[in-house]
């Protein structure tokens, strides 16, 4: 299942695409439809589940966790920032950053993808966004794994403890951001408008934290995935040398293997979906994995089909609360792609990708690339 779940979904849409789960607590969605009918529907399902009558602490109140018309004020604020910010540059910089690390790369017997290219070059972007100073890679790589295993403390309770000393290590790195001389960047410009725009400091703050693992952490997943797919297919790397492909063929390989395999909405209202009844206070688990690979949305859904178009996959979420950090991830996969197709020699895999067990986050922890020609 960690290796590849996509059969088992299939099997699960086939059966029961609507089904109550007692491990999880909740419904469990696999089909496209239900999904993001699910998404486009704040209404009835709420991120902010407070108003399904669960508790939840202001400390964690950010974009995210807020629903229309709350949520309204603070999403408009960053988007804006986002928009005013130099992307095209924060792209450049990154395939700079790519190529060079690949040529450190060059001649080594192998080397990790995930850990020597794609974190710190997401992590450099990210920093770059916000307009803050980079901390140390692999000190941060381990806070932002111990917060992703806590995900999943509904299955793994073991895992929560690490997770909150991981997140009280991230708040008090970010507190540190509060009175530093910050260049210009993202961060500067929202703390700027926040008042205008009716958006209290907390909700700034809460939501930057957001944006700053979530464009790490799920950017590195989306990097490491797409890379895995290309390096089992190697004429799709070697077709990505076209600007043109290299548009749709991002979003494919987003579709392709999601990193989020999942999100989860707490009910409002007793009602229904795909005829079956769903409580108020219920929770609801769309797996975008399943959803991805649906044959009623997507052609051969299995295959890889780099020119798919449209392709509206779930990968980073749908409607108000799409991933704050998908603009990002799209630029550093195009950044590290173009890399990879500049090299001198193409790239191969040096050994099975490990993956720890992980049921929201999925991706290889550990990729072991070559750029050596086999037998050498």
């Amino acid at each position: 299942m960690v290796t590849d779940p996509y059969p088992t979904y299939s099997e699960l849409r086939a059966a029961s695409p609507v089904f109550w789960s007692d491990r999880l607590d909740s419904w469990v969605l696999t089909r496209y439809e239900d999904c993001r009918a699910v998404l486009g529907d704040a209404a009835n399902f709420a991120s902010d589940w407070r108003r399904a009558g669960h508790e939840s602490a202001s400390t964690v109140m950010s974009m995210q966790a807020l629903d229309p018309p709350d949520h309204t004020p603070i999403r408009r604020l960053f988007t804006n920032a986002f928009r005013n910010q130099d992307l095209d540059l924060i792209g450049d910089m990154a395939v700079v950053e790519t190529v060079q690390l690949l040529e450190k790369f060059a001649d080594a017997p192998e080397f990790d993808f995930t850990a020597e290219l794609a974190r710190p070059v997401a992590l450099s972007a990210v920093c770059r966004l916000l307009g803050v100073d980079i901390p140390p890679v692999a000190d941060f790589a381990a806070l932002s794994d111990a917060l992703v295993h806590g995900m999943d403390a509904g299955l793994r309770p073991e895992v929560l403890e690490p997770a909150m000393a991981a997140r009280k290590e991230i708040n008090e790195l970010i507190a540190g951001w509060h009175g530093a001389t910050r260049g210009p960047g993202l961060l500067t410009q929202v703390l700027a408008g926040a008042a205008e725009a009716g958006v209290s400091e907390g909700e700034v703050w809460n939501s930057s934290r957001v944006l700053f693992l979530a464009g790490f952490s799920t950017t590195v997943g989306a990097a490491a995935n797409a890379v895995l797919a290309l390096l089992e297919r190697p004429e799709a790397l070697e077709r990505l040398r076209d600007p043109k492909l290299l548009e749709t063929g991002v979003d494919e390989l987003l579709r392709f293997d999601s990193p989020v395999q999942g999100t989860t909405r707490a009910c409002v209202r007793r009602t229904s979906i795909g005829g079956v009844t769903i409580e108020r206070g219920q929770l609801v688990l769309m797996l975008f994995g399943a959803a991805n690979r649906d044959p009623a949305q997507f052609a051969s859904p299995d295959r890889l089909v780099l020119d798919r178009s449209p392709n509206r996959h779930l990968s980073l979420g749908w409607g108000p609360h799409a991933c704050s950090g998908a603009m990002l991830a799209r630029i550093i996969i195009r950044a590290l792609v173009t890399g990879l197709v500049r090299a001198p020699r193409p790239p191969r895999p040096a050994g099975p990708p490990v993956r720890e067990t992980r049921a929201t986050l999925r991706y290889p922890d550990r990729l072991p690339v070559t750029f050596r020609t086999a037998g050498s």
